[in-house]
């Protein structure tokens, strides 16, 4: 379906002047998308580490596993890639949406990396934060390509954990192991 106002509200069975009250050209319709996943997120977030536990290094976990399986839900995948190339079809803004967007997991991963790793520099926390974001990201792309195979998943997934962990302590691979 092309994003246009006119198949937004035909989808929604709502009429075209409904939709344009509210939001009246089509960027506020995809501002108030953004926004209301970025909301989202940030509540997911509060309700992950609600639930974990106090130290660092299992908050940092409880982050990294939310989002590692987040990638693996094909509603999340589907909505993400129909997003970048929606994003990518439309004017100069989308790098801003984007960038807004991606904000929450890399201030999300940032703090959890500061409360792991207390002596970081915040820019080495927060250069740590992307490395992960992009990542976490990259592996919902190449997911796809291993859904059928769950056993493979689950191998990914624990070596992307454990590079995860590295990454956030500052440990570097050096002859194939972290050091």
């Amino acid at each position: 379906m092309q994003f246009s106002m006119r198949n937004v509200a035909a989808h929604a069975g709502l009429h075209l002047a409904n939709v344009q009250y509210y939001f009246p050209t089509r960027d506020a319709l995809l501002d108030a998308l953004l926004q209301d996943v970025g909301r989202r997120y940030r509540e997911a977030y509060r309700r992950c580490l609600a639930e974990a536990p106090a130290e660092g290094p299992a908050r940092f976990e409880a982050i990294l596993n939310f989002n590692l399986d987040d990638i693996g839900k094909r509603a999340t995948r589907r909505y993400f890639i129909q997003l970048w190339a929606l994003l990518d079809g439309l004017d100069g803004n989308s790098g801003r949406r984007l960038k807004e967007l991606y904000e929450i997991d890399i201030d999300q991963l940032s703090e959890r990396i500061a409360e792991l790793d207390p002596h970081a520099e915040p820019t080495e926390v927060r250069r740590r934060a992307t490395l992960l974001a992009s990542l976490i990201e990259g592996l919902m792309v190449v997911r796809g390509a291993h859904s059928a195979n769950e056993k493979e998943m689950a191998v990914l997934k624990t070596q992307a954990r454990a590079l995860g962990v590295a990454i956030a302590q500052g440990r570097h691979v050096t002859n194939g192991a972290y050091v």
